[in-house]
């Protein structure tokens, strides 16, 4: 990593990325000038339990990871109470499609995303989901939302795992009131033999997410793809504490150069066209806002 005065990263900051009912959201785009050719694509996504925060949170991962050469995004994403599920799935979902729409340079066989807790769940999840036509924004039409690199940092993967109000929040209800919800937005469920490789990283001493949260996850992956599942330490800011940054950051970039060294054979289609009678995973008594 450079010197921060050193560095050649530039940002473009608050790039309109998709619109939904009159509600625009915007992304910032890291990339280093000096590097050339196309580029390998992360898309961070940050936590907030589904009801608070905005994008900046990895804005030292993205300036690290753009100096390793690759395009980083950070999106916003819709929030709860004022959208439920799948709002912001449908946005991350865009921000990938973006990449392999507007971005100039880019390798859109090399696409990767890492989250973190809500982020984590909306990374894995669209991975899972990838070009399901029920689950995709409007704005792309054909791009594909596949991913060949996922990275989860101390995510919610189960809903039916520690319930409290915000996934409620987020789910439009309790597990009563929206199974559906619950089943189609937990990645424990929705993880098929198309998921690309992941990597799983959880604060040994989180209180906010469970650790189980992760071990289940992995569970789930390990007959259907390459998973790496490690509890570190910390809690669950692990990745952004001083202490256990360097450790985080050279895991996340380690996994992701081994896994995007040559185009995936994961993933739904060839990145860019969607198959015809692509699978609905919507269950009938979902009732979704609009796209």
């Amino acid at each position: 990593m450079n010197p921060a005065d050193e560095t050649t990263v530039t940002v473009r900051r608050d790039i309109p990325f998709h619109e939904s009912e009159g509600e625009t959201l915007w992304l910032d785009a890291y990339e280093d000038t000096a590097a050339t050719g196309p580029k390998p694509v992360a898309v961070l996504v940050r936590g907030g339990g589904f009801t608070v925060g905005d994008k900046g949170e990895f804005a030292r991962h993205a300036i690290d990871l753009a100096e390793a050469g690759y395009l980083v995004v950070e999106p916003q994403y819709r929030l709860a109470p004022e959208w439920t599920f799948p709002a912001a799935l449908v946005d991350v979902k865009a921000a990938i499609e973006w990449c392999r729409t507007e971005a100039e340079q880019v390798d859109s066989q090399r696409i990767a995303a890492v989250g973190h807790s809500a982020g984590a769940n909306l990374v894995v999840l669209a991975a899972a989901t990838a070009d399901d036509p029920a689950l995709e924004p409007e704005r792309y039409p054909g791009a594909s939302s596949a991913l060949s690199a996922v990275v989860g940092y101390s995510g919610v993967y189960d809903f039916r795992m520690g319930l409290d109000q915000r996934k409620e929040l987020y789910l439009g209800g309790s597990p009563e009131e929206r199974p559906a919800a619950y089943e189609l937005a937990s990645p424990v469920e929705q993880a098929d033999m198309s998921m690309p490789p992941t990597l799983l990283l959880h604060g040994e001493d989180d209180s906010v997410v469970s650790p189980q949260q992760s071990a289940v996850m992995a569970e789930t992956l390990d007959p259907l793809t390459t998973v790496e599942h490690r509890e570190v330490p910390g809690g669950h800011g692990f990745p952004f504490a001083g202490a256990h940054y360097d450790e985080t950051y050279d895991a996340t970039a380690e996994f992701l150069e081994r896994q995007l060294s040559a185009p995936s054979d994961h993933g739904r289609g060839v990145p860019g066209d969607v198959p015809d009678g692509a699978p609905d995973g919507v269950p009938d008594d979902a009732d979704f806002p609009p796209r």
